[in-house]
C-alpha cells in the first residue's frame, strides 16, 4: 500500500501508529508543502481534497485519517475482532463515538485555534480558546470513566486522540489543568508502539515548520 503523508501531520501520525500496531508496512510518499510538489497530481487523482493522509491500496484510494484507520483494521488486521477495534456492538460504538469526537471537536477545535496564528499571523480569539478547553474538558471526563479513551484497554480511539493531544502539546498548549489527560498521555507515549520515533521525535521538525510559516 502507498501512503501519501507528511511526517509532521497529526492525522498522519495516527495512521503511522496503527501501522506499527498491526505490523503493516507502507510505501511512504512524502508530500511537501510546496505547490509544485510532483506528487500532488497523483494524490488529486486518488483524493480530490488533495490532503494527507491518503491511502492507495491497489486501485483503491481513501482519504481522511479516521476512515483509513477503520479500513486498515477491517481489511488488514487479520481479525474481525481485533482488540484495537472489537466487534462487540457496544464496545465498538464507544470507539466510533470517540473517533467522531476527535474529528468534529478536539482536533477540529485545536486546528482552528492554532492555524490562523501560523497562516495569517493573527491572534487567537478567546472564543476559540474556550472551545479547545471545552473539548479537553470532555476528554478529561471520558478518562475519568475508564483507563483509556474508549474503555479499559487501548483501542484505535487512543491512537487518534493521542495524535491530537500531541498536536496541542507540540504547539505549547498547557495541559496541567487536565490531570487525567496528562496521566493517560504519559501511558500512551509508553505503550503505543513507535510513538517516540513517529511522533515525539517529530516535535522539533514541527516547531521549525511553524516558525517558517510565521516568518
Amino acid at each position: 500500500m502507498d501512503l501519501y503523508y507528511h511526517p509532521i501531520s497529526p492525522p498522519c501520525w495516527s495512521v503511522l501508529l496503527l501501522s506499527r500496531e498491526l505490523d503493516l508496512s507502507f510505501n511512504l510518499k512524502q508530500i511537501s508543502f510546496a505547490p509544485d510538489c510532483p506528487l500532488r497530481e497523483t494524490i488529486v487523482k486518488l483524493n480530490p481534497q488533495h490532503q494527507v493522509p491518503t491511502l492507495a491500496d491497489g486501485e483503491f484510494g481513501l482519504a481522511e485519517s479516521r476512515a483509513i484507520l477503520r479500513y486498515l483494521l477491517t481489511a488488514h488486521s487479520g481479525s474481525d475482532d481485533h482488540p484495537l477495534y472489537p466487534k462487540d456492538p457496544k464496545a465498538r460504538a464507544v470507539i466510533e463515538s470517540r473517533l467522531d469526537f476527535d474529528l468534529g471537536m478536539l482536533y477540529r477545535r485545536a486546528y482552528d485555534y492554532f492555524s490562523p496564528q501560523w497562516n495569517s499571523k493573527s491572534v487567537a480569539t478567546e472564543k476559540d480558546l474556550e472551545k479547545v478547553c471545552e473539548a479537553l474538558g470532555f476528554l478529561e471526563e471520558f478518562l475519568g470513566r475508564s483507563r483509556y479513551a474508549a474503555g479499559d484497554r487501548l483501542t484505535v480511539a487512543d491512537l487518534t486522540l493521542v495524535a491530537s493531544v500531541s498536536f496541542l502539546d507540540v504547539c505549547g498548549f498547557g495541559l496541567e489543568k487536565y490531570p487525567k489527560i496528562v496521566a493517560w498521555y504519559d501511558v500512551c507515549k509508553k505503550e503505543i508502539k513507535g510513538y517516540r520515533e513517529l511522533v515525539g521525535d517529530r516535535f522539533e521538525d514541527f516547531r521549525n515548520a511553524v516558525l517558517k510559516m510565521k516568518q
